[in-house]
């Protein structure tokens, strides 16, 4: 070892762990299970737009579209039985009132008694992903369209052609 006492491991590890999550490009934030938001990094600032100084203290409902009123209960009555929500693709709300495609992860915090005292969330913007998907599907409707388009083309081209045959006969 290198003689370091393990509270001074520990202090290095929790330090290394903060950094990583400030210096994060996904938005991580940790709520209360009233919702109320707690710890707001450097990406959720970016991609939210709201200082740490706003977020901290608001209802994480803030980020929510009015049009998913349900979301957030669901997501705490899954959070309540110790489940996580992985990768769930949903929208939310910047600032601006612009609409973010997004994926999230949310966890449980658990204090040392082991009992759920609140929620770790983990945003990232899947805008350009959603886009690319969209364009995709858009590209194979009009090559789908095209290709069946093309073998009715044939199709009629072959029964003129069986039809001439049978005429000059």
């Amino acid at each position: 070892m290198d003689g370091q006492a393990p509270a001074d491991e520990t202090f290095e590890a929790q330090a290394w762990l903060a950094a990583i999550v400030e210096n994060s490009d996904d938005a991580i934030l940790s709520k209360t299970l009233d919702s109320i938001i707690l710890t707001w990094n450097a990406g959720a600032e970016r991609l939210f737009g709201y200082a740490a100084e706003e977020a901290i203290g608001s209802p994480v409902t803030m980020l929510i579209p009015e049009d998913r009123p349900s979301e957030e209960d669901h997501i705490l009555g899954r959070l309540r039985a110790g489940e996580r929500v992985d990768h769930f693709e949903t929208i939310r709300r910047h600032r601006d009132g612009s609409l973010i495609d997004v994926s999230l992860t949310v966890s449980p915090v658990r204090n040392a008694a082991g009992e759920i005292i609140g929620a770790s969330k983990i945003a990232r913007d899947i805008t350009e992903l959603k886009r690319s998907r969209t364009g995709q599907s858009i590209l194979l409707r009009e090559m789908n369209h095209r290709i069946k388009n093309i073998f009715s083309l044939i199709g009629g081209l072959v029964s003129l052609s069986v039809r001439a045959n049978k005429d000059s006969s």
